[in-house]
């Protein structure tokens, strides 16, 4: 099937016919143009009728007439009988200069046999259960509740002699989205691991607090989304169109690094988290402080400035 122009895009199973239970392996083969880069997202365990086993490293190898093929193969079972086909997978594509094309893999179909002969419908007696001689435990078992019970009063008590009436008080976290993003930012910068060579742990967190801050400062449902799905959701939120763009840009950036493999240079990596606090700072709300100190003086005045003119 063609995608866009010099990309094509298959996706072949292994057997196309088995029975319930059986592995099958879909490989998945994007042939494109010297140099782009193909991102595979990781898929949930369960995967529409079929449940996934095993997704392999991705690989790119170099084509006889210069072109290159990515491939992955994709290991899943089913537990039913008949035909099936696999659900929409999205594929990012990037050429190198990125610019980022979204292409979808085409659906392929899986077919699950009986296990039975064609004809064979006799009906075989149960085997009757083993009967197991198991002594009562039911005494063990309210000791061991009654036990549990204690710890955790004792521990609830403990712990409101040491907190008092402020111990839930502790436990609620209320610092706004952007603060929390910045809080861990830092502390990401303490892990250090770009200098550990761990670039795509590195991105993988970055990118994490930022999708944390946009789905409680916009309240978009962020996590478990492509890039492209995000930015669809960001499009009907109250960000701007120009702040959209850049929270795009720097997802597609980072989705390379955790997908495609791509290996950036120390220094970028390093410059990762200052540039997240830049897109926080430039959508953050203004603090209440700030809102007045850029009013003029009379405004929000209780009383008129105007001067009484006095009648004599």
């Amino acid at each position: 099937m063609k995608a866009a122009e010099g990309i094509t895009v298959t996706l072949t199973p292994n057997p196309g016919e088995l029975t319930v239970g059986d592995l099958v392996e879909l490989t998945l083969e994007v042939n494109h143009p010297s140099g782009y880069q193909v991102i595979i997202p990781q898929l949930d365990q369960n995967w529409g009728p079929f449940e996934v086993r095993d997704q392999s490293q991705t690989t790119t190898v170099t084509n006889s007439d210069g072109t290159e093929t990515t491939s992955q193969t994709i290991t899943v079972t089913l537990f039913d009988v008949g035909t099936f086909e696999t659900p929409t997978l999205p594929l990012t594509i990037s050429d190198g200069t990125w610019q980022v094309v979204e292409e979808v893999v085409p659906a392929t179909a899986v077919t699950v046999i009986p296990t039975l002969a064609e004809g064979d419908t006799t009906l075989t007696d149960i085997r009757p259960q083993v009967e197991l001689k198991v002594p009562p435990v039911w005494s063990a078992i309210i000791a061991s509740m009654i036990a549990a019970v204690m710890v955790i009063v004792g521990g609830w008590w403990l712990y409101q002699r040491r907190y008092g009436k402020h111990a839930l008080a502790r436990i609620v976290d209320n610092r706004p989205p952007y603060q929390v993003a910045y809080d861990e930012l830092d502390r990401i910068d303490g892990l250090n691991l770009p200098q550990a060579g761990k670039f795509k742990e590195h991105y993988t967190l970055v990118t994490d607090v930022l999708r944390l801050y946009v789905e409680q400062q916009f309240l978009v449902h962020a996590f478990d989304r492509t890039t492209t799905e995000l930015k669809q959701s960001l499009n009907s939120s109250t960000m701007s169109p120009e702040h959209i763009r850049r929270f795009t840009e720097f997802f597609f950036e980072s989705d390379l690094v955790k997908f495609a493999k791509l290996v950036p240079n120390l220094e970028d990596a390093h410059q990762l988290t200052d540039e997240a606090r830049t897109l926080i700072k430039l959508t953050q709300p203004v603090p209440v402080e700030e809102q007045t100190k850029e009013l003029p003086p009379s405004v929000g005045v209780g009383h008129s400035q105007k001067p009484v003119e006095v009648i004599q």
